[in-house]
């Protein structure tokens, strides 16, 4: 059986301009590929009729199955849908459901809608809606043997259309007969070579392939199997999986894209324990992250942002007498972790102090050197590392080592 081409043409200036990153491609591209498609060909495209029409005729002539992502929305920079119609040759139909959607939709925001909106009504003659999730259905149609997928461009409203109504079409249309499965394992503390180097004597030795992906400093193993059905694919990555965690060992924090908030807010809440946070390099950026999980109020007091010295005197009582060397230091970041545990009457306290650059910092201490301390009932742990890159990769590691800390203290 030939395999399927397919082609993704996602829409946007915002796109080309760099003002936003491309969600929709890997995650579609993610989506298909335990059925055994991969995608063949993407193309992105301005905000242009000329630009849009040629290119929906060359790629379903050549594809047979087509996503197309953004412009769906009721602004004058909005074609896809006309596009469509354009190029497939199909006047746009008016639908008095989806109008009275979008009505219900504003209402219950409690605003009137705009009469921009409706043209949000309109879908190609002979096609299939997708319900919307927001303002903008989605549709299906069939040109020249290929399948045509149009979508919004907003990420979170593909990938619900995707898995409640376009998966299931695909499904049936598109099943190659072998399921293809990928495993991540996401780890932190050491750089891609030596994820690699731990793992040498795995790849290539058996049917399941590696892959490796840097995530703004976790390390994401991918793990990848094919077979004749989904419990013999799962059976693969189960055998392979634990031979790369004998070898990755306390690297691994998680797996398909467990955040490492999400698990030390699980451990913790096993363990009956709260936490709080004293930054100054970080800026806060540890307790946004801990926030990010629902229920984190279990668990995280709060946090201090002590960017200057006298912020650490002040709020955390960190000894002036040690400031007067320097904020960047072991001792220093001692004082704060056991200074934000007294002020939040938390089990754990943890601080993050460091140079996050480009110029050095006080004490001349190189860009990329942060302290962190961890402070508990029964006393202090602290450790000083030295992180590459850029302002805003050292200040991202640092939140993630601020988090991998408490980690590895409950698992020890």
């Amino acid at each position: 059986m030939r395999a399927a081409v397919v082609s993704v043409l996602t829409i946007g200036d915002e796109l080309l301009s760099g003002e936003v990153a491309d969600a929709n491609l890997p995650f579609i591209a993610g989506e298909l590929s335990p059925l055994g498609i991969r995608v063949a060909r993407h193309v992105t495209v301005r905000d242009d009729y000329d630009e849009i029409i040629p290119e929906i005729r060359a790629l379903t002539a050549s594809s047979d199955l087509l996503f197309i992502t953004g412009g769906l929305g009721p602004t004058s920079d909005d074609l896809t849908c006309e596009a469509v119609g354009r190029a497939t040759g199909r006047e746009l139909v008016f639908h008095q459901h989806l109008a009275d959607n979008l009505e219900g939709f504003f209402s219950g925001l409690g605003r009137q809608m705009s009469p921009e909106n409706l043209k949000q009504a309109y879908l190609p003659r002979g096609s299939t809606e997708i319900p919307p999730t927001g303002t903008a259905p989605g549709f299906t149609l069939e040109e020249q043997g290929c399948l045509v997928v149009v979508l919004p461009g907003v990420p979170r409203e593909v990938e619900h259309m995707m898995r409640s109504a376009v998966m299931p079409l695909l499904e049936e249309r598109f099943s190659s007969g072998e399921v293809y499965l990928t495993r991540r394992l996401m780890t932190f503390g050491v750089g891609e070579s030596d994820v690699a180097g731990l793992l040498s004597d795995c790849i290539g030795a058996g049917p399941v392939t590696y892959g490796f992906l840097v995530q703004m400093g976790a390390i994401v193993v991918k793990l990848n199997a094919a077979a004749g059905d989904r419990e013999a694919a799962s059976r693969l990555l189960d055998e392979e999986e634990k031979e790369a965690r004998a070898r990755l060992g306390i690297l691994v924090f998680g797996a398909d894209g467990e955040s490492m908030e999400e698990v030390v807010g699980r451990m913790l809440r096993e363990r009956g324990l709260t936490v709080a946070f004293a930054e100054s390099l970080t800026a806060g950026m540890a307790v946004a992250r801990m926030a990010n999980v629902p229920g984190s109020s279990d668990y995280l007091k709060g946090g201090v942002v002590a960017y200057t010295a006298e912020a650490k005197r002040d709020l955390l009582d960190v000894p002036a007498g040690l400031l007067a060397g320097g904020a960047v230091s072991t001792a220093v970041a001692e004082a704060m972790a056991s200074g934000v545990r007294l002020r939040f009457h938390s089990d754990l306290g943890v601080s993050t102090t460091g140079v996050a650059g480009p110029g050095p910092g006080d004490g001349d201490r190189q860009p990329g050197t942060v302290c962190l301390a961890l402070a508990d009932s029964e006393g202090l742990k602290s450790w000083e590392v030295r992180l590459p890159g850029d302002r805003v990769l050292v200040r991202h590691i640092a939140t993630l080592a601020a988090l991998n800390v408490i980690r590895l203290h409950l698992e020890a």
